[in-house]
């Protein structure tokens, strides 16, 4: 494949990616990154607490 056709397909694919989040924005299937970083946080936090739970204590 010469370089110019895998640059055509990394360009189309990229064109097709922008095409689907403009997309997704006009149909509001998006939410406030604010809003993803609280859930992931809080989600984690979650798994840390539960995690820490689950350790067995070092009796020294």
């Amino acid at each position: 494949m010469s370089i110019n056709a895998d640059s055509d397909k990394r360009i189309a694919a990229l064109d097709a990616a922008l095409a689907k989040g403009i997309s997704d924005v006009e149909a509001k299937r998006t939410m406030p990154a604010e809003e993803v970083f609280d859930r992931l946080e809080a989600k984690y936090r979650k798994l840390a607490e539960g995690q820490a739970l689950a350790r067995p204590h070092s009796h020294d």
